[in-house]
């Protein structure tokens, strides 16, 4: 599963996960602080604060040919973080925390295990999910005519995108797909639209005049129900094996694609 239905709202995974960890992470150290005496709430949500920073600054000096303006860079919702940096700088944070609140180290410690082991665990699960997924043996229609099955891009590193023209961040994120699709000749891109027609489909393209490769119909729906993808847009990765790497749901960035394509790569060479 790659999104959660919250009412109208669908919601990635991923993040609420974290944010579930974290919230179980601070309830376990406000526990063990009112014994204490010293609540530590705030030292917690400041170490949470600096490492994200820290872990989104990082990521944007990794990426920087990737932004065009400032605003994008500030622009999180992208999710851009750098995982080893902001686990390091919770870490430093955590140790300097401790250090100047040595009456409170053992709430301190409480929450931020409970909160790094509840994550990790929860991610395993999803980890592990996500290993079972492969392109799916379903046949869609060629926006140019035919049909082509999914599966006959096994043998190549794949990128899937499900879209629809009335998606907002959809039509944000079609030229930076286009980009990609450029740039890495190695990586077959290919467009999923959902439930809209042929005439619909190609009336909105004929206005962007972008270089896509490969654009298919999915008038029913189906991939968005096999892979529990709810709400667009939504960019899956998978390896010459057919086998999902990682997801994405929301809007891309031209930073948070090729991290995306960086890891896809590495998935290749460590298989």
């Amino acid at each position: 599963m790659i999104a959660v239905n919250l009412g109208p709202l669908a919601l990635p995974v991923p993040p609420l996960l974290l944010l579930f960890s974290v919230v179980v992470g601070l309830i376990v150290a406000a526990l063990v602080a009112k014994k204490q005496h010293s609540p530590v709430t705030d030292q917690l949500l400041s170490v949470l604060l600096v490492s994200l920073v820290f872990g989104r600054i990082v990521f944007v000096l990794r990426f920087s040919q990737s932004y065009d303006s400032l605003w994008q860079m500030l622009d999180f919702r992208d999710r851009g973080f750098d995982l080893p940096a902001t686990l390091l700088a919770a870490i430093v944070m955590l140790m300097l925390q401790l250090k100047r609140y040595p009456q409170q180290r053992k709430a301190l410690l409480s929450g931020a295990l409970t909160t790094v082991l509840l994550s990790a665990v929860l991610m395993t699960v999803v980890s592990h999910g996500r290993q079972q997924a492969q392109l799916p043996d379903l046949t869609l229609a060629r926006l140019d005519g035919g049909q082509v099955n999914l599966q006959q891009n096994k043998g190549q590193l794949t990128v899937v995108n499900l879209w629809a023209s009335w998606c907002p961040p959809c039509r944000r994120e079609m030229p930076v797909l286009a980009r990609a699709g450029q740039n890495n000749p190695d990586i077959q891109f290919v467009l999923v639209n959902q439930q809209e027609s042929a005439d619909t489909v190609k009336q909105y393209l004929t206005t962007l005049s972008l270089p896509l490769s490969q654009v298919l119909l999915d008038n029913r729906g189906q991939l968005p129900q096999h892979f529990g993808a709810y709400g667009l847009p939504v960019t899956l990765y998978f390896d010459q094996r057919g086998q999902l790497v990682s997801s994405h749901m929301g809007e891309l960035s031209d930073a948070t694609l090729a991290a995306a394509l960086a890891k896809l790569r590495n998935s290749q060479a460590a298989n």
